[in-house]
């Protein structure tokens, strides 16, 4: 089970980490694919620091947590996760629901739960210990 939960993290830090890439070094078709555009050199600049920040935050967190096991990284990636999910759900508060809006929820759901099943796992230990 832990072998499993930690390639399933890492994979996570690792698609992590090429959104903070793209985000970076792929400007344009990064954001035009998320509905997002830029007025000018301040709006690139705040898009990639709070985005691509986003994913850089949960792809260290995430592959820190897988590589050393670590409960405390698994709870600051859930945090990052879970603001980006509160957005969303704001979003809809006031937007309303629109279909383009559920994937990114799905899939943040998705790994807040994978988050939470190795928060647990992890801090169970063999009896006797």
């Amino acid at each position: 089970m832990n072998i499993i939960l930690r390639v399933l993290l890492g994979a996570i830090g690792v698609f992590a980490l090429f959104g903070a890439a793209q985000h970076w070094f792929s400007f344009d078709a990064a954001f035009t694919g998320r509905g997002i555009a830029a007025i000018d050199d301040m709006g690139r600049a705040n898009l990639r620091a709070d985005v691509g920040g986003l994913f850089l935050g949960i792809g260290a967190f995430t592959l820190f947590a897988a590589f050393r096991q670590h409960r405390g990284a698994l709870v600051a990636t859930a945090v990052l996760l879970s603001a980006t999910l509160i957005g969303r759900i704001v979003s809809i508060a006031f937007d309303g629901f629109s279909a383009p809006v559920a994937p990114p929820i799905i899939v943040e759901a998705v790994v807040l739960a994978i988050l939470g099943i190795a928060y647990w796992a992890w801090g169970k230990k063999p009896e006797g210990l």
